[in-house]
């Protein structure tokens, strides 16, 4: 189960990865006029700081609080490099965990979880204010 676990949450990474290579630069502080709406570089913010802190976690075998390391929500390379990097210390955290036990097995499920939700928030943001997604988006 770990394995399929690790194998979506990867697929999470690609897919946010896709939209964020392929969407307008403007697009990420463009707000939904709703109650409490995240701009995509607000999204893009949460999703690379639970990437490192998940990451940082697992590590450790608990959750060792929130922090992030991008600094502007509106800069797409910035932002692309940090998704990119973030899936790097992801995958490296996962070959060093040599003792799995339930408490980083639970990490991983609330990383998928994590993940999903934003990028189903993002797809909503999206087609909200009328623009595509790529194809190879999944749920979208």
């Amino acid at each position: 189960m770990r394995n399929t676990v690790i194998k979506n949450i990867e697929s999470r990474f690609q897919s946010i990865l896709d939209i964020m290579e392929n969407i307008e630069t403007k697009l990420l502080t463009q707000q939904l006029d709703i109650a409490k709406s995240k701009s995509v570089g607000e999204h893009m913010w949460c999703i690379v700081g639970a990437r490192e802190s998940y990451s940082r976690s697992l590590c450790k075998g608990v959750w060792d609080g929130f922090s992030c390391s991008l600094e502007s929500d509106d800069n797409l390379e910035e932002i692309i490099n940090a998704l990119n990097s973030s899936k790097m210390l992801f995958e490296q955290s996962i070959k060093a965990v040599d003792n799995w036990t339930q408490a980083r097995d639970e990490l991983l499920v609330s990383l998928l979880e994590y993940e999903t939700m934003h990028e189903g928030q993002l797809i909503r943001h999206i087609y909200g204010l009328g623009y595509k997604l790529p194809d190879s988006t999944k749920w979208a």
